[in-house]
């Protein structure tokens, strides 16, 4: 046997397998079984989705595997186990056919649920890219666009009118800046591979309040898991997406954030006590006004990518909580 990977798919494919193998057992009168992905679909090892595997060797078991394939390859395999010799007329082939097809579907779903993952670890990359070009290009040309207004104010041979403008330019120039460098200052990567998780959310919510003077109260419950990096990358924008929606909409200047942790994942909530809003008007509406305020859907879309769920409760005048539920 391969050596196993020690990965955990998402909480759906998970379970969804669970059930797969215990539909295959009861069907085909088996004891016990596994579902298996071969090496090179969803990594350089194995991986068990269910069940345990056991060895052939052992004489006094019947071990069956049936091949699970996508477009001719092998990809994984379905692995059953008698105690004693299966009866013949339990191993129906259209059963069989049936559990390898569901097998091969589960399969897929947990690849493309692999790429998800990675397509979010690529979009942050992208973004510490973008932000390194802003900062090293129009950042520093309107620094020195800047510098040469204010090098012509101070050569004092200008009328008043001229002064003026300038000014004004100046004004503009030193308020653009200042935006530009908190954007960058905010969605500078916290090193993702490298601090805890905790640390990276004590982090971005001190520099929260720094930026808003809002206070943020943070509770912790349960053992927090040590969450792969695209699960680190996600729940740390969707904090800071819930952050800056409490911070411009919800009109208080005092909100909770609370982690809790789950054997299998973890969840974020993000509660205020202020304005509220109707959730399905941005959600649901597919209006070109709705549809501009991306920032809730892209945290949805967020959340699903990695097989996680995304709840919003809100209700005009009585506030809005946000919770969002992660694998890991």
């Amino acid at each position: 046997m391969s050596p196993r990977e020690s990965i955990e798919p998402g909480e759906p494919v998970r379970v969804a397998a669970q059930e797969l193998l215990r539909l295959a057992i009861a069907w085909l009168g088996a004891e016990r079984g596994w579902i298996a992905v071969h090496p090179g679909w969803l990594g350089a090892a194995e991986v068990l989705l269910a069940g345990e595997r056991e060895s052939e060797a052992i004489g006094s078991l019947f071990i069956r595997q049936f091949p699970v394939e996508e477009a001719g390859m092998e990809i994984g395999e379905l692995g059953l186990i008698w105690t004693r010799e299966p009866d013949e007329a339990q191993q129906d082939p259209r059963a069989v056919l049936t559990i390898l097809r569901m097998a091969a579907a589960l399969l897929q779903l947990a690849r493309e649920q692999q790429a998800s993952r990675r397509l979010l670890h690529v979009q942050e990359q992208e973004l510490c890219r973008i932000i390194l070009d802003i900062h090293d290009g129009p950042v520093q040309e309107i620094f020195a666009a800047l510098s040469q207004i204010q090098l012509l104010l101070r050569a004092g041979r200008l009328n008043r009118t001229a002064r003026r403008r300038l000014e004004q330019a100046a004004q503009l120039l030193e308020r653009s800046l200042t935006e530009i460098r908190t954007f960058i200052g905010a969605f500078r990567p916290p090193e993702f591979e490298h601090r805890p998780l905790l640390a990276m959310v004590h982090g971005l919510i001190l520099q929260h309040e720094v930026f808003t003077g809002h206070e943020v109260h943070l509770e912790v419950e349960g053992h927090l898991p040590t969450p792969p990096l695209p699960v680190k990358i996600a729940l740390y924008r969707l904090l800071q997406e819930a952050l800056n929606n409490a911070a411009r909409y919800a009109g208080v200047a005092h909100y909770t954030v609370r982690l809790r942790g789950e054997p299998h994942g973890l969840w974020l909530e993000v509660r205020d006590e202020g304005h509220g809003f109707e959730p399905k008007r941005y959600l649901e509406n597919s209006s070109p006004e709705a549809t501009r305020h991306f920032g809730l859907r892209g945290m949805r879309d967020r959340a699903e990518l990695l097989g996680g769920r995304f709840e919003i409760e809100s209700t005009p005048g009585r506030g809005t909580s946000i919770r969002v539920w992660l694998p890991c």
